[in-house]
């Protein structure tokens, strides 16, 4: 076993512990947010990710923002804050609930729509100018709801789809900005990301998880 495996393991063995030991329903604060924490869906607090995304993602005015994956709603509420409309998506029934409770807790129901799908499945119809997306990316099956928000697949099939499917909703001069982390595979999903014929640059770079790695959020276009 290598030792990046052997660090995949040791992360998500203690992700899965922390979750357990923080089933209980709750509000907590979050860059000046209120955010509901729920069961089922990861608790943003855990790691520092969502955090880095919320701090560094780049959101002008009027521009139509479409969130994947986004659990608790704290990214997708950030952005409300910021332009309207905005549309987050999750495939798991119970992030869908905590997110649209999050958006009551923040006056943000007129702004920030909640769709349950895969993906951009419940979108197909409509184009955005930004796709947020702070993806699962460790190489491993997702055996329940919770470990889907940071199992990508053995084979990081998650992020090869999302990257194949996005065009379909992307305006030709939009962007997408994806977060991923030093203990991800960082070659394979660049080569993913050059397969699927999208430039990119690092937008933003920081300390996550305990200072332990380190999280770089990609802008693709």
């Amino acid at each position: 076993m290598s030792p990046s495996r052997v660090y995949t393991r040791l992360v998500t063995q203690l992700l899965g512990v922390l979750h357990r030991r923080n089933q209980r329903k709750r509000i907590v604060d979050l860059e000046g947010l209120q955010v509901q924490i729920c069961p089922h869906v990861f608790n943003p607090l855990t790691a520092r990710t969502t955090k880095f995304f919320i701090e560094h993602m780049r959101i002008q005015s009027d521009t139509r923002v479409l969130e994947i994956g986004t659990g608790t709603g704290a990214i997708a509420a950030a952005a409300g804050k910021r332009t309207s409309p905005v549309i987050a998506t999750d495939i798991n029934p119970y992030a869908v609930e905590c997110a649209q409770e999050t958006m009551r807790l923040n006056g943000l129901t007129n702004r920030v729509t909640v769709l349950l799908g895969d993906l951009f499945s419940p979108v197909q119809s409509k184009t955005f100018d930004v796709i947020l997306f702070n993806p699962p990316y460790f190489e491993l099956p997702a055996r329940s709801w919770i470990e889907k928000a940071w199992s990508a697949g053995p084979n990081c099939e998650l992020i090869a789809r999302f990257l194949s499917e996005a065009r379909l909703v992307l305006e030709k001069k939009g962007n997408i900005q994806i977060l991923f982390s030093s203990a991800a595979p960082l070659r394979k999903l660049l080569v993913l990301i050059r397969k699927a014929r999208f430039s990119f640059q690092v937008i933003a770079k920081g300390r996550v998880l305990g200072f332990v790695e380190t999280a770089y959020l990609f802008q693709l276009f």
